[in-house]
């Protein structure tokens, strides 16, 4: 199936970034081709036979790095999608539509506020994004990022996100319900912890971004309400749809 306004692009390799998490690489044939930190867009095959479906994800990687993209997903079971994508190899064509989504880092005034990233799962995607965007573009502001996964080998782009910590480019918090040592404890007592470290250093004026799939995401939002009575105009929320929660 083609996608309207679509451009084409060429794999150039995929790799797991997490367990069951695989991310692909791809260039795209148009070098006037552009799309913003936190946006999505649909991807397809150019060959039908491989799969004539479409999906929506978002980009992973970072505006300034363009002609190449990367997208990642869960193999979720049943997908004849995603199993085409885990089959895919270097040079397949794929179109790729235009970007969408107003899931953006915030401007002006906003932009100097201490920004917070909640990442549920796959969620951590657009903040990816975004990070790899400031990282590259020295933009000013503080940055944490919290990550929910239920182990360490579950968390997509764990080792990444340890260099950013340790290069000072963001705060990082990695919450993992199964790790050892915390069995048994629910998960919403280790999320409003981690978060009464973390609002204890961004201050009150902070601005908050969740992504991930929606059962997750409405969880971390009912924390935030109960617990923290986070007030709602400075929460952005961006909904993984077709994704189990963790």
């Amino acid at each position: 199936m083609s996608l309207e306004s679509a451009v084409g692009a060429r794999l150039i390799r995929t790799s797991f970034v997490a367990e069951k998490t695989l991310s692909l690489e791809l260039e795209l044939s148009d070098p006037n081709y552009r799309f913003e930190a936190g946006q999505a867009a649909s991807l397809s095959f150019v060959d039908p036979a491989r799969s004539g479906e479409s999906r929506t994800f978002s980009f992973s990687s970072a505006p300034a790095e363009l002609p190449r993209v990367t997208f990642a997903t869960r193999l979720t079971p049943g997908s004849s999608f995603k199993e085409a994508l885990a089959q895919a190899r270097p040079n397949d064509s794929f179109e790729i539509s235009s970007p969408f989504g107003e899931f953006l880092l915030p401007q002006g005034d906003e932009a100097a506020k201490p920004l917070v990233l909640l990442a549920g799962g796959i969620g951590i995607t657009p903040f990816r994004s975004m990070i790899r965007q400031v990282k590259r573009s020295g933009r000013e502001g503080h940055m944490t990022l919290l990550t929910l996964n239920r182990t360490q080998e579950e968390t997509p782009f764990y080792e990444e996100c340890q260099s950013w910590k340790e290069e000072g480019v963001v705060s990082w918090v990695p919450v993992e319900t199964r790790a050892p040592g915390v069995s048994g404890i629910p998960r919403e007592t280790l999320v409003t912890s981690a978060l009464e470290g973390i609002f204890k250093e961004a201050g009150e004026e902070a601005r908050l971004y969740l992504a991930g799939p929606p059962a997750m995401v409405d969880g971390l939002a009912r924390i935030l309400e109960t617990a923290f009575r986070f007030p709602q105009e400075r929460l952005t929320m961006d909904l993984f749809f077709g994704y189990p929660s963790a």
